[in-house]
Order: C-alpha cells, then structure tokens, then sequence
C-alpha cells in the first residue's frame, strides 16, 4: 500500500451486500432437475441459484458457491450426455 497523494482524489461507500431469490425446481446431487416424483427429468440440469439449497440462508455468501459448484456439475453431466439420434 501506498499513499495516494496526486488529486484528483474521489471516494465511494460500497457495503458487501445483494440480494437473491429462493425456490425453484428441486434438483439432486447431479445436477439433474427433478419432476413431482423426484425422479430425473432426461436431459434437464440446473446451475446457479435456481433450486438452491440455501433456502434457510437468504442474503449470504453461500450462494456464489453453489453457482460455481452446480453449474461445474451441470456442465459435466451435459458434456456427457449423448447425442439425441
């Protein structure tokens, strides 16, 4: 760090805060996104936020996590599937 001393100088308040949403479809350990039955719909995956598992933990860190983890996994199931024929 050092002194900053040449103006112009400016200031800015930022607060570590945002805001997210809750809900969606359910999804299991795969990625895979989940029907009424809890059973696999084919072909069908889920990254980010939507379905979270953070529903007790609205405005947290938590979340930029499973964007990073879920949207791994989604996108190695996808890469893994097979060509429709």
């Amino acid at each position: 760090m050092a002194p900053i001393q040449t103006p112009p100088l400016y200031a800015a308040e930022f607060v570590p805060a945002f805001a997210n949403t809750q809900g969606g479809p359910r999804r299991n350990a795969k990625a895979q996104v989940l029907d009424t039955n809890r059973k696999p719909i084919p072909r069908l995956y889920s990254g980010g936020e939507l379905g979270a598992i953070y529903s007790w933990g609205y405005q947290d860190g938590g979340n930029i996590l499973e964007c990073i983890v879920f949207g791994h996994i989604a996108g190695e199931q996808v890469a893994s599937e097979k060509p429709l024929s």
